[in-house]
């Protein structure tokens, strides 16, 4: 148990003994029951329900520093306590299109590179001894910070939180962290289904060149560089862009006194345009059509269906809120009476107008649903979006949706904490601060009109249709709701490094391709060869440590291979062919996903017999590169191109031996980086002079050791070693 628990259960404890003080001797407590007890309803209808009481949302003091900080104050002297939360006018739309992620990155080294004063292991020390918290980061729309700290330890950690977001050191190696982290998010950003459609259902409604849909890519990670990360602090952490938020046990003035202290002496800035982000574009006309997404890896197919919505100080804010709940606010909404309850098509549906601060969120509607259903999915989706019209909200709908929605209002506001996050969003987004107070009021005014003409809002005629899924199965054609348009999601790899290819670095790789090709046994041994079969282990590095791996793998040239693996866990089989690539496990076969059947495919023409075999392909070039040295021994090296795929061969000139290969490839994360195998143990197997050792490095980091221990060259090959099973 930590500091701060312990202080925080001697806290509890002291409030519970306080209580059973002040409660009333237990016969005076029997006594008092007996006389209110009543008789028990016979039904529920009978039970009296009492009135919500008026429920007081107490509000910040607010205080402009003269720099231009803005400081809001809540106190709270419940538990001994203080949280800071700092707003910074800034967010990834302001960023430039060809550095998407640089506000990601920097959010996260201003927490994680240290200060100028503080290294990253000190600040880290300094707040675990204290039971104290500092994080930050940068959004779509804003910057954020926080601190938490015990009342005592308060002052000197706001003087740390200061001086991390006045003075931040950016350590390039935490800043590598920070992108080796993104390239991580971008190669997995296919795997969910849900978060597919909801990234490319934000590009057609938003638009592909929007920055309220753009994606963060390899190259556009790959080209941010520390001065950047300085450049964008510089640009937006001024006190006149920051609005600092304090709640929990201070006093006001003397918590004032502390932030002044912190970040008066904090020159501003330069003022904050006004139309800083007036210039950020949107689609003005919705996207309508039908768009699908190819996944096959999965059994269900996700849907949304939308256009684009409302800001939220829309005139008809309130009465679009009250239809939100009527349509998908509850068990008993629209939506999931019928989508869930009635036709039995899915177990998630949702549908709202969604609405932003300052600018239009997504008019939605979602449910995933079994294949064979997703037509039925799509009609019951549809039928309820014209109902809205079709059928308007009734007066006792209404009623239900106001009640819901102000018995769940206390809600908002049943912590100080999200009293004041509340308030820093008004504040930053320049509504009122008794924007909670007005939303009450506006809910419990609206009127049964109102909410009935807000169906204009849902525009049928502007849908855009997107589905997520397996390309065979569905209960009907995508193309009954209109041309059908499909979708790329595959994910961008960063753009190969090509060395100018000249006719004088041409004929010096063919010079030393002809001596590799001589070393393996010569052209006639290596034409002849059409499969080869090998077996053996590999040594896996993993977070965990190392794992054995037995592997036999049977290469068909050109592209056809077989994997079977045995793994502490069990066993598989991957294939890969021009028929498709698949696994087998004791869970059954399943197609492989596209990113590793990709993966697969270059694998097979990585391999030096593949190389020398591709030869004479019309995609195969060639050319000589700087020389280089490994382990004292110098090596001619040579960039190979076969079918777009571009690998660097380093080759010892005294052997014609192939020592070293590397290339652009996905690291244990899924995340690109550069691959180096070393070869060694070369062995002669029936005229093939093959590499039995090889060691495999990733980003430097030495990630498999594999050791071959039999090879059959030309081994008989069924055929339906490479059909997927029925």
């Amino acid at each position: 148990m930590n500091q701060i628990q312990t202080r925080l259960m001697a806290a509890r404890l002291f409030v519970a003994l306080l209580i059973l003080a002040l409660l009333p001797a237990a016969p005076a407590a029997a006594a008092q029951h007996n006389e209110n007890t009543k008789k028990p309803a016979e039904s529920w209808e009978d039970i009296e329900v009492p009135p919500l009481p008026d429920q007081e949302v107490p509000q910040p003091r607010r205080v402009e520093l003269d720099n231009g900080m803005v400081v809001l104050l809540l106190e709270d002297h419940e538990l001994p306590l203080v949280e800071a939360r700092a707003l910074i006018r800034t967010g990834s739309r302001l960023e430039p299109a060809d550095k998407a992620g640089l506000a990601s990155v920097t959010g996260n080294v201003l927490r994680t590179g240290g200060t100028e004063s503080m290294s990253s292991e000190e600040l880290d020390e300094f707040l675990e001894d204290r039971a104290a918290s500092v994080e930050t980061g940068i959004g779509l729309t804003s910057g954020n910070a926080s601190m938490s700290a015990l009342t005592d330890d308060y002052p000197e950690v706001l003087r740390v939180f200061a001086d991390l977001l006045r003075n931040p050191a950016f350590a390039e190696d935490k800043l590598e962290v920070a992108k080796t982290q993104q390239r991580s998010i971008i190669s997995r950003q296919n795997d969910d289904p849900q978060e597919i459609a909801f990234r490319e259902f934000n590009e057609l409604i938003y638009g592909d060149d929007s920055a309220y849909a753009r994606e963060t890519t390899y190259e556009s990670i790959g080209s941010i560089t520390r001065q950047d990360v300085i450049d964008w602090h510089d640009q937006y952490f001024h006190p006149n862009r920051i609005i600092l938020g304090l709640a929990g046990d201070f006093d006001s003035d003397e918590a004032l006194a502390q932030v002044r202290e912190t970040f008066g002496d904090w020159p501003a800035g330069p003022a904050v345009p006004a139309d800083e982000v007036s210039g950020i574009t949107y689609e003005e006309t919705d996207e309508a059509g039908v768009f699908y997404v190819e996944k096959n890896d999965i059994t269900q197919s996700t849907i949304l269906i939308g256009h684009l919505g409302v800001q939220k100080d829309h005139p008809d804010y309130y009465a679009i809120e009250a239809m939100n709940n009527i349509l998908s606010g509850s068990f008993a909404s629209r939506l999931f009476s019928s989508v869930r309850s009635e036709k039995g098509l899915a177990y998630s549906v949702f549908g709202a107008v969604r609405s932003q601060y300052d600018y239009p969120g997504t008019f939605i509607m979602y449910t995933t649903t079994k294949t064979e259903t997703t037509g039925a999915a799509i009609d019951a989706l549809l039928e309820e979006a014209d109902n809205l019209t079709a059928k308007p909200p009734t007066a006792e709908e209404l009623a239900k949706a106001k009640e819901a929605i102000l018995k769940s209002f206390v809600f908002e506001s049943d912590s100080t904490g999200k009293i004041l996050g509340q308030q820093l969003q008004y504040e930053y987004f320049g509504y009122p601060l008794d924007w909670l107070e007005r939303y009450r009021n506006g809910i419990d005014n609206v009127t049964l009109k109102e909410v009935q003409a807000a169906a204009e809002h849902v525009r049928p005629e502007n849908f855009a249709i997107l589905v997520v899924g397996p390309s065979e199965g569905r209960d009907k054609p995508l193309t009954e709701y209109g041309e059908v348009t499909e979708v790329d999601i595959t994910i961008p790899e960063p753009a190969a490094e090509r060395a100018e290819v000249t006719a004088e670095g041409q004929a010096k790789a063919m010079e030393l391709l002809g001596m590799m090709l001589e070393t393996m046994g010569g052209a006639d041994v290596i034409d002849q060869v059409a499969a080869i079969r090998a077996s053996g282990s590999v040594q896996q590095m993993t977070p965990q440590g190392e794992m054995e791996i037995k592997v036999a793998q049977t290469q068909v040239f050109p592209s056809a291979v077989r994997q079977e693996l045995t793994l502490p866990m069990g066993s598989m089989t991957m294939v890969s062919s021009d028929a498709g690539a698949f696994m087998t496990s004791p869970q059954g076969t399943m197609d492989l996903p596209a990113s590793r059947a990709e993966a697969m495919r270059r694998s097979a023409i990585r391999d030096p017999l593949a190389l020398l075999k591709l030869r004479d392909d019309p995609s195969f070039s060639a050319t000589a590169l700087e020389p280089m040295e490994l382990e004292g021994t110098p090596l001619e090296r040579l960039q190979i191109e076969v079918s777009g795929d571009v690998m660097v061969a380093a080759i010892d000139p005294a052997t014609g031996e192939l020592r070293q290969l590397s290339y652009r490839d996905q690291g244990p994360t899924g995340a690109p980086g550069e691959v180096v195998q070393t070869y060694s143990d070369w062995r002669e197997v029936d005229g093939l002079t093959y590499p039995f050792a090889v060691i495999g490095t990733f980003d430097g980091e030495q990630t498999s050791s594999t050791a071959l221990e039999s090879l059959e060259v030309n081994p008989e090959v069924d055929d339906a070693d490479f059909e997927k099973p029925e």
